[in-house]
């Protein structure tokens, strides 16, 4: 009955939605700001720590933690490295590029997600969608400006390698979701955020790396610091955010229908567009607004061309039959 008056009514849910897009970028603005004084990896250790909790809280106040169980245990974990990498990779790029550079190369998801659909299922995607998907990637080239501008490669590259990895992610979330929970999903994926952050800081953590690492992994190989008293406070509420934001997307995709919601997701761009702006200065040049034109208006359309291939699907499954 709730997702009926919801579907027919999707103001709050779609309020959720963009609720829970605003704290990532709320996010975003305050990591980019750690990375200047603490590596990569222990933010998203300190941000998993805190984030873990309430999901396993709300699993059993919900249901008594009945959709905690694992029936894929390699695959949930794989997924969540996966998933990882994606972040980690995002939050590399955020470092070392303005935010409307970083978020709109990140937004190539959708583009990778076609693609390898057609790659790993083989399921055809007919010559429209690979033409948004091509075009898409020539939006790519407008921002990073090969040869031309100044935009650092190696964090433009870690931007469209977190949409890369953030595609494979999400092509398991798909065929884990037939057997796993989307809290299961979830807390596996804080744990290997757990996992990794603790091998980073066994590894790397006195350091030792930076003087060898390449020109913009700096961040992701330096030595770990004690937090403040005041940036201890902002990893927690960047966990606390997370985790809170989650479960507002969560509730709005339960809620929309997905073809609906997934072009409000582009509100994160602008979202981060805005911040930019705002707070660093961050002014756009117009061969990375062109840039942006492009990769959101070709992500849109894999979109739509995706959402009519699903209607007309349905409509070939249960179409009337003529009776003879």
């Amino acid at each position: 009955m709730t997702s009926t008056a919801s579907a027919n009514r999707p103001t709050v849910p779609l309020l959720m939605l963009l609720g829970g897009l605003f704290l990532f970028s709320i996010q975003d603005v305050l990591i980019s700001d750690l990375t200047k004084r603490y590596p990569v990896h222990e933010i998203v250790f300190v941000r998993s720590l805190v984030n873990i909790w309430p999901l396993i809280l709300l699993s059993f106040a919900f249901d008594q933690g009945k959709n905690m169980q694992i029936t894929k245990f390699w695959q949930l974990f794989l997924r969540g490295g996966l998933l990882s990498l994606s972040y980690t990779a995002y939050y590399l790029a955020l470092a070392g590029l303005d935010f409307a550079q970083a978020t709109s190369l990140y937004f190539t998801a959708p583009l990778f997600i076609t693609f390898l659909s057609w790659v790993t299922t083989r399921v055809p995607i007919g010559w429209r969608r690979l033409t948004g998907v091509i075009i898409g990637l020539v939006g790519v080239v407008f921002i990073v400006k090969p040869g031309v501008g100044d935009i650092p490669l190696l964090p433009a590259l870690m931007a469209v390698a977190s949409a890369f990895f953030y595609a494979l992610s999400a092509l398991m979330t798909n065929w884990l979701g037939r057997t796993e929970s989307t809290t299961v999903q979830s807390v596996t994926f804080v744990i290997m955020n757990l996992i990794i952050g603790a091998l980073f800081w066994a590894i790397f953590g006195e350091g030792w790396a930076v003087d060898h690492a390449p020109e913009g992994l700096e961040v992701l190989l330096k030595a770990w610091v004690w937090p403040t008293r005041t940036d201890v406070l902002i990893m927690v509420g960047i966990g606390l955010g997370s985790a809170i934001g989650f479960i507002m997307l969560t509730a709005a995709y339960r809620n929309l229908e997905p073809s609906f919601a997934a072009p409000f997701e582009y509100c994160l761009l602008g979202y981060n567009l805005l911040w930019g702006l705002l707070l660093f200065r961050q002014v756009p040049d117009a061969l990375t607004l062109v840039g942006i034109a492009i990769i959101v208006s070709s992500g849109l359309f894999v979109l739509y061309r995706e959402g009519e291939r699903r209607q007309s699907l349905v409509q070939r499954l249960f179409r009337p039959r003529r009776v003879r």
